[in-house]
């Protein structure tokens, strides 16, 4: 393959006469102190792109003019370390959002910009492996850049790797985030009404945490726990008075944002997740 244009020291656009198209190439050092008509470096390359998806295209050479080449060869480096630790390849499209999003976050920190993650919590609780492998990432981005890149760039970075998985499928990211904004919602109520604050190492707030999820895609897809136990409810619903009461309240939320009426089953577990979380306070 032949280089047609260089973009950077690390993105180049080539001829493969073989397949007669372009292709798009990012990889370590591919374009240095390259030029037109020079062979590429096949041992170098990374990702591959077909050039004629315009979008694509469009993006990476934008990305190619305004971010410094030394942070797409570190997202390159990092995307390779996310890979290793997880024991996984990533879509290869993350190449282009979490360039983007990397160079942005560098800007933002070394202007004292600080970003919140409204759904930091969530994200370590429910994407822990990803999590621990974009915290390990981020060491290596402060370290080479100096800069101090925190839990809340780690949890963008995770969320990141988990849109990779769906291979550009962005319905199924969508999904994800309206199921982290139910799990924070229901976690806040059950925080409010209890008037504490969680203890995230504890087992039982983890057991929560894990049924709460699987409740919010339940609601999202309309579909309910068959109800089996209405008399073990009434009983419950006396014994943990409070919790139920909790629940009520969920409920409301529920119908009012989603208009999903919580079953009696599912009442029942979300009464009984609750007590054994909130009992110790």
């Amino acid at each position: 393959m032949l280089i047609k244009q260089v973009f950077n020291n690390n993105v180049v656009l080539v001829d493969d006469d073989l397949k007669k198209r372009e292709y798009i190439l990012i990889g370590k050092g591919l374009g240095f102190q390259k030029k037109k008509g020079m062979k590429v470096d096949i041992d170098r390359v990374e990702k591959k792109f077909i050039s004629d998806d315009a979008s694509v295209k469009k993006r990476l050479i934008a990305l190619a003019e305004e971010v410094d080449p030394d942070i797409f060869d570190a997202t390159s480096e990092m995307i390779g370390r996310i890979e290793k630790e997880l024991g996984q390849d990533l879509y290869k499209y993350i190449y282009l959002s979490l360039t983007d999003h990397i160079a942005f976050a560098i800007k933002r920190n070394k202007e004292g910009i600080l970003v919140r993650n409204t759904f930091l919590h969530e994200i370590k609780r429910i994407y822990k492996n990803e999590f621990a492998a974009a915290m390990f990432a981020l060491e290596y981005l402060n370290e080479r850049f100096n800069v101090d890149l925190n839990e809340d760039e780690a949890g963008f970075i995770a969320i990141h790797i988990v849109n990779s998985y769906y291979q550009g499928n962005s319905d199924k990211y969508d999904e994800d985030i309206k199921v982290l904004k139910i799990m924070k919602d229901i976690l806040n109520i059950i925080r409010y009404y209890y008037k504490i604050d969680y203890d995230e190492g504890d087992l039982d707030y983890d057991r929560l945490v894990t049924h709460v999820r699987f409740f919010a895609k339940r609601v999202l897809l309309r579909k309910k726990l068959d109800d089996n136990n209405d008399d073990l409810l009434e009983l419950v619903k006396i014994k943990y008075d409070r919790a139920y009461r909790c629940v009520e309240k969920i409920n409301d939320y529920i119908m009012n944002n989603y208009s999903y009426e919580i079953g009696n089953d599912e009442k029942l577990y979300l009464i009984l997740h609750i007590d054994r979380v909130t009992r110790k306070y």
